[in-house]
This record gives structure tokens, sequence and C-alpha cells, in this order.
């Protein structure tokens, strides 16, 4: 809708985007905040500016110059509270007038709106270029289900951290490994990736 003209790594960040918020579209208001394809941070709350504050509040040094995507239309709140740092791209299924006159304000910020969110269990193939070759497999579109849940610990895991280690999990399969997310209730607390151990990853 506006903006500078989009880079390789814009589309790739943005399709990062697009894929983590779809697995959220039907859900509460939620917002992804990500940088160099993973989220650095992720919350679902009664609002979209709430959500926005407390993805925010997971790494507020690695949101500059990222990527936002929402899985509700934006409103002008959320948009005033989206510029208040220098933003790359913002990817959202609609924005209203009060949204798209602050983000005007905001020339080179470009504005992504889609019709509606992607199915994430939709399949599909992905293919990778390589040296001599390509590499072609089938799109990932499993998904963790409650009704899946096996427990086999003496102590059983509450329906509140059950919700908790669901969000996570959806999360994570986002991350690039190593990964590891901490959250709760419904907001990420701390996103360790791209390290080549996991105990570095818990670290960040």
């Amino acid at each position: 809708m506006q903006g500078k003209e989009l880079s390789y790594n814009n589309y790739t960040d943005a399709d990062a985007a697009l894929e983590l918020i779809a697995e959220f579209r039907d859900a509460e208001p939620t917002v992804a905040i990500l940088k160099h394809a993973n989220p650095c941070g992720v919350a679902t709350a009664d609002t979209l500016l709430g959500a926005y504050e407390e993805a925010f509040a997971c790494d507020t040094v690695s949101p500059f110059g990222g990527i936002i995507a929402t899985n509700r239309p934006l409103d002008g709140a959320t948009a005033d509270a989206i510029t208040r740092i220098m933003t790359e791209v913002v990817v959202a299924p609609g924005a209203d007038d009060a949204a798209r006159a602050v983000f005007a304000s905001k020339k080179n910020l470009r504005l992504l709106l889609v019709d509606e969110l992607p199915n994430p269990r939709r399949g599909g193939l992905q293919i990778k270029p390589i040296i001599g070759g390509l590499l072609v497999q089938s799109r990932d579109d499993g998904a963790v289900l409650p009704e899946d849940f096996k427990v086999v610990t003496e102590l059983a895991p509450s329906e509140r951290q059950l919700r908790d280690m669901l969000f996570a999990w959806t999360v994570v399969r986002h991350v690039r490994s190593n990964a590891i997310v901490f959250a709760k209730d419904g907001v990420t607390a701390g996103i360790g990736a791209g390290q080549v151990n996991r105990r570095d990853s818990a670290r960040i």
C-alpha cells in the first residue's frame, strides 16, 4: 500500500511473518514481531494494541528495523505504537483509515495488506535451490493438538500450562534452530534462536 520498494530480505521476512501469524488466524488479537525471519516477540491479548505491547516487551531491542504481523485489521492506536520505532514492514489483514493515516506519515514503511491470512494447514511443496539442483519436499502442515497429548509424568500439567505449551510450540516451529521459547499466558517471555547449541539459546 505504501513505502519503499521491497528488498529480497523484506520478501522473505514478510513471508516468515505471514507463516507465523497464520497459525493464530482464528485466535484472539495476536501480534508477531520478527527480525531476520525469526520471531523476537509474539503475544495474544484482548486488544491488538495490548498484543503489540506484550510482544514488544519480550525484546525491546530487536524489533528496531523489524517486521510486524497481525491477525486482525490494524487500528490507529496500534499503528501509532508500531511507528514509535523504525519498522521495515507491517503485514495485516486490513487497516482502518486511522491506521492508514498514521502509516502514511512514515513514507519508507512498507504496509502490506492481505485479503486473508493463509491456511497454516495447507499442503503444497517447498523448493530450495542447492548446488547442482533443487531440494523438493512436502510442506510441513502438521499441528500439535490437545487431543494428541499423552501425559506420561506423575505430575500432570494444568490446563493453563497446557495452553502455554501449545502457544510455545506454535511459536517455536517458526524459530530457527537451535530454538528455545519461554512463554506464559499467551505471551513469549523469551526467544532464543539461531545458536549452535541450546544452552546459548536458553541464555538468550
